[in-house]
């Protein structure tokens, strides 16, 4: 009798000493991440979506007009974003200085990955004759900046814009999203000398 139920009781305690095991892990993993000993997930940036860009655009001195706009380019997964400005001529700031302000606004927005098209146009006048503005020449201002391979096509760009890359905006702005500018001084304050050339 003793020998047959030996098995037995060492079964019952091996099965309990697991149990205890078991207990005693859980409630060493349970005060580990109470005391923060665990690594903890990375929180997520803050959402920054096209209309927090606008605001921003819009606050700037001398700005009259902000629409942007964009969504998806082709295939799916392909998102282009696309600007439209109206800068006032006697406020306007330098024209390389905003343009370059603009791109790295519009480039920080996290809300759709941008991956195939960034494309912007100026136009000088003002907020209440919008359709009387006269579109800015943005390639000095591009070449400026560094923008080689840039697209100008107004069969393929939106509101008679430049068309930047993915590719080229992550070269000179990083990968996508930016990081969020800071307003340069310069366009703090409205500028009496405007440095935009406007074509017919």
């Amino acid at each position: 009798m003793t020998l047959a139920g030996a098995p037995k009781r060492w079964s019952s305690r091996f099965q309990t000493a697991t149990r205890l095991t078991t207990v005693a892990a859980v409630l060493a993993l349970t005060l580990a991440g109470c005391s923060g000993l665990l690594a903890r997930p990375k929180p997520s940036p803050e959402a920054r979506t096209t209309a927090d860009v606008t605001r921003a655009i819009e606050a700037i001195p001398g700005v009259a007009l902000v629409q942007i706009g964009g969504g998806p380019d082709g295939l799916p997964g392909q998102n282009e974003i696309n600007a439209r400005i109206i800068v006032e001529p006697e406020l306007a700031p330098a024209t390389d200085q905003l343009l370059d302000y603009v791109l790295r606004q519009m480039w920080s927005q996290n809300k759709t990955h941008i991956s195939t098209l960034v494309s912007i146009s100026f136009f000088i006048g003002t907020a209440d004759a919008p359709t009387a503005a006269e579109r800015a020449d943005l390639a000095p201002a591009l070449t400026k900046l560094g923008f080689t391979g840039y697209d100008s096509d107004p069969t393929r760009i939106r509101y008679l814009g430049y068309g930047l890359g993915a590719s080229e905006m992550s070269k000179h702005y990083s990968a996508w999203p930016g990081p969020v500018p800071v307003l340069p001084s310069g366009l703090a304050v409205p500028s009496a000398a405007p440095n935009v050339e406007a074509t017919p």
